[in-house]
């Protein structure tokens, strides 16, 4: 039997479609997912009602749901995000990033480790800077004991199998 929703559960709802359309409309600014109603849930959901020409009350009432939802809904069909995030290095065999690599590899896990700070909060998100740093094995070594993985500051296979569906599960 399915459990009932939770104010939470529907903050965080409010809070994953706005973050969804922030990142097609700059007008609203990121909010973490973590089921909190603060000043960034608001103010994201204020940029919202005033782009959709609704009264700007911040508070979400049925229209407003409703049109975050269609809006959500509408940029999902269109950028679908659940598309496999296989991006990982297949040469050479058995393949780990590990401190002092530079590539784009290293920066696509530098986002969504960044992006999983929302979601954990056990961890500062790393820079965008490409190269594999102790800020950025840091992270690593906190989502792989988060996740129960063997923490070893690496990104393996497995790691990053366990990354890419915590991102994807983050942002739908």
């Amino acid at each position: 039997m399915d459990q009932p929703m939770t104010n939470r559960d529907a903050i965080r709802n409010l809070q994953r479609y706005l973050r969804r359309i922030s990142y097609e409309d700059n007008r609203i600014s990121p909010v973490p997912i973590d089921g909190i109603f603060d000043d960034r849930t608001e103010e994201a959901l204020l940029a919202f009602q005033r782009m959709m020409g609704l009264p700007a009350t911040g508070r979400a009432d049925e229209e407003t749901f409703r049109l975050l939802y269609a809006e959500y809904d509408r940029i999902k069909k269109e950028r679908d995000l659940r598309l496999p995030l296989d991006f990982f290095p297949s040469v050479p065999e058995n393949y780990e990033a590990a401190i002092g690599e530079r590539s784009a590899f290293v920066t696509l896990l530098q986002f969504m480790l960044g992006e999983l700070t929302f979601a954990y909060d056990a961890f500062d998100p790393p820079p965008l800077s490409g190269v594999l740093d102790e800020e950025t094995e840091e992270a690593i070594l906190r989502f792989q004991a988060i996740q129960g993985i063997p923490v070893t500051g690496r990104v393996d296979r497995h790691t990053w199998n366990r990354l890419s569906e915590e991102y994807k599960n983050y942002l739908t």
